[in-house]
């Protein structure tokens, strides 16, 4: 079975339990102080994402913790399950679609999106660079993309990772972890220039991806953890900032693909 079909499959049948994740209140703000403070500096640039695309939605909770900064949001999944339960957690929110595609061959004719969102989707996705073709072909002028990924340049944090892989069902055990190296030249081989990276999550990501009971116990220490990496994002010198869970990269598409329309 092909990894792509293996993932489907987890993921349609783990869709309950990951879709509280962004539900019960001890995980869901770690995993929205997360994602706000990945988009900071692109926030702060300019607050208007225009036409944002998710690579790899979910449940599409980029669309509830980002609302307000987007024109349209499209989600787009190869689990139907996923999409099926993004339509529910998004009920209500008239500006948020979603789609269940193949992000290597999906076609947006007659449109094109402003910014792009990968979040933990890159490292499911064999074929990358197929990946990256379709999103130029996709991505409107000066088109923003901005992706979370984990990194592996912790030992500690790789050797659970590896533990987790043996003993957890509902993780992918197919799954790779990125180098710097390797995002920032598959980002440069198609196009994206003025690329950023920086390093995110010490010590709030555990609380972002398990449900801690009991939550009046952990709920504070969530809040607490994402205080703590906030500070340590913009304290620690150096090479330790290479010690965090994720590696976020970010960027501008400069080419207008030719057979677009906009």
């Amino acid at each position: 079975m092909q990894i792509e079909e293996k993932d489907r499959e987890l993921f349609d049948r783990i869709v309950s339990a990951y879709a509280r994740k962004d539900v019960v209140p001890v995980s869901a703000l770690p995993r929205e102080k997360l994602l706000l403070a990945a988009f900071r500096p692109m926030l702060q640039e300019s607050p208007r994402l225009g036409r944002l695309l998710e690579v790899g939605c979910g449940v599409g909770a980029a669309a509830r913790y980002l609302e307000g900064h987007y024109e349209t949001y499209l989600g787009i999944d190869h689990s139907p399950k996923m999409i099926e339960a993004a339509r529910i957690f998004n009920r209500g929110n008239e500006r948020a679609e979603f789609l269940t595609a193949d992000i290597k061959t999906v076609d947006l004719t007659g449109s094109s999106v402003d910014t792009i969102l990968a979040n933990g989707a890159l490292h499911h996705i064999p074929d990358l660079d197929a990946v990256m073709e379709n999103l130029v072909r996709l991505a409107g002028p000066g088109c923003r993309i901005l992706a979370i990924e984990p990194q592996n340049g912790n030992p500690l944090i790789q050797f659970m990772r590896f533990i987790r892989k043996k003993v957890d069902k509902a993780y992918s055990r197919d799954q790779v972890f990125f180098s710097e190296h390797e995002l920032t030249a598959l980002f440069a081989r198609h196009g994206v220039s003025g690329i950023s990276v920086r390093y995110l999550g010490y010590f709030s990501p555990p609380f972002a991806q398990v449900i801690f009971r009991p939550q009046f116990i952990f709920l504070p220490l969530g809040r607490l953890s994402s205080r703590l990496d906030a500070w340590l994002s913009g304290h620690l010198p150096g090479i330790f900032r290479k010690l965090s869970f994720n590696i976020v990269i970010s960027g501008v598409f400069l080419k207008l693909p030719p057979q677009k329309t906009i």
